[in-house]
């Protein structure tokens, strides 16, 4: 299908201009890498690597309450829900040290910094197929080869919205859907949403079902229909004595390929990432923002994984991101399963009242590797049962099939699919979507734009009137 492209950049100026107090909060970064050779979910990643990334030496929570445990292993269940009304109830672990290469301790200005926005570079459009689902629907038919391939089926969805007893969207309530013997869980984020979809997380599971709805001290169990086809219609749950508030957290995380053909690309997201979270800090100031970082190469590579704690110091990640160089790769599959495994497992993500993304770019799809215990399969449910948006984007050199995987992997998380465009110049030709318009946005416009919504409790969309929820 020929797309249709609005041939002007929509300058979004949400948190634009002016400038902010820059607050670092005690917390920095510590960056790490993994050796080729494949990675064991849980595996310590404190030791120094081959290029000398280093190990943390601290922690500092700055008034959240600590967990010294790591990220549930896939499918686990979550532990049980604290109340959603508190910044209390969210549960943060952050290291206290910036380590780069040679151990170079980067330590936070006790006075705020002043803030000035840098020109953004790279342009992209996105495809809201959570909120458009004919145009997605059709798109799948059109596809339907790269769904058999992959063996998922992303057509089929049951939508729950769960609000408080004043109508307001309730962020982070457990959904447990009964599936036999066994539980299917999920989570709602801000915008109250939590997308089923069986022909993902549960293959082969149609007919009557039930779910278990649990937001603090607030519980309701309801009847539903799981689609064979298409959609079962939406589920709009009211939990009566549940008081909400917008999210107290914010984790923003990137997984990032790093091979050699990336190198544009990583160029300008890590020149763009310090305006973006500072523009995020203006738009919600109450609102506690860290940032974390994932790099991935393959299996070949001296370094297959590298990545970044979350810290509140944007300055210090910024410089720590820079320090990352792409290469590597050879042949085009990567191992992204090795990057979602340590975005997801590694990570010490928020948990409660907060709002959790991981933006995902790549100009490839995941290599398969049989002895590998975890892939994309267990990223996509353990992400729809955590609460965590992935929020793919597609670079240039992306293919139909990345296309696939990528717009499904946002379906079933609550996020748009997003590419690179070539407006900016930067980098190899990028192919555009499968759909049937779009608008083009710059990228940091775009992630600012759609983050901010996010923790208004709006949900992620297209932009200006292509969003359900925007004037």
């Amino acid at each position: 299908m020929r797309t249709k492209k609005l041939s002007i950049l929509l300058l979004v100026a949400i948190g634009c201009g002016g400038s902010a107090a820059y607050s670092g909060g005690g917390s920095d970064v510590t960056a790490t890498a993994e050796s080729s050779g494949g990675e064991s979910r849980g595996a310590d990643m404190s030791a120094a690597g081959p290029t000398g990334y280093g190990r943390a030496v601290g922690a500092d929570t700055g008034g959240y309450a600590e967990s010294e445990e790591m990220a549930p292993a896939p499918h686990q269940p979550p532990a049980a829900l604290a109340p959603v009304d508190s910044a209390a109830a969210v549960t943060t672990t952050t290291t206290s040290t910036v380590t780069v290469e040679t151990v170079t301790e980067i330590t936070v200005a006790p006075e705020p910094v002043p803030f000035q926005q840098q020109r953004a570079l790279l342009t992209a459009a996105s495809v809201g197929d959570h909120d458009r689902r004919d145009n997605y629907l059709d798109f799948l038919g059109r596809q339907s080869h790269f769904g058999r391939e992959l063996g998922i089926d992303p057509s089929r969805r049951v939508r729950f919205r769960v609000v408080d007893g004043r109508g307001v969207p309730v962020n982070d309530a457990q959904v447990d859907i009964s599936i036999g013997q066994g539980v299917v869980a999920g989570r709602t984020h801000a915008d109250g949403i939590f997308d089923f979809h069986p022909g993902v997380l549960v293959p082969g599971l149609y007919g009557p079902a039930s779910a278990r709805i649990t937001a603090g001290q607030a519980t309701r169990t309801v009847a539903f229909h799981v689609p064979a086809h298409g959609d079962g219609g939406e589920v709009l749950l009211r939990l009566e004595g549940t008081h909400t508030a917008m999210p107290a957290a914010l984790d923003l995380a990137f997984a990032i390929d790093v091979t050699g053909s990336m190198e544009d690309e990583l160029r300008y997201v890590n020149a763009e990432v310090t305006d973006i979270v500072m523009r995020i800090r203006q738009a919600s100031p109450e609102t506690r923002v860290r940032v974390a970082a994932t790099f991935y190469r393959d299996r070949t590579d001296r370094e297959v994984v590298q990545q970044i704690a979350f810290t509140e110091d944007v300055r210090a990640f910024a410089g720590a991101m820079a320090g990352v160089r792409a290469s590597g790769g050879g042949d085009y599959p990567e191992d992204m399963n090795a990057g979602l495994s340590a975005s997801l497992g590694r990570l010490h993500w928020s948990t409660g009242n907060a709002a959790r993304v991981l933006v995902l770019i790549a100009d490839a799809p995941p290599k398969l590797y049989h002895d590998a215990g975890y892939d994309w399969r267990n990223a996509m449910a353990e992400a729809s049962a955590r609460g965590i948006r992935i929020l793919p984007v597609a670079a240039s050199g992306a293919d139909r099939k990345v296309e696939y995987l990528f717009r499904a992997m946002g379906s079933v998380t609550g996020a748009p699919y997003v590419y690179l465009t070539d407006d900016s110049g930067v980098g190899n030709p990028h192919q555009e979507a499968d759909t049937d318009r779009v608008a083009v946005e710059y990228f940091a416009d775009m992630l600012t734009r759609l983050v901010i919504s996010d923790l208004r409790g709006e949900g992620m969309h297209e932009p200006g009137v292509f969003g359900p929820y925007r004037q």
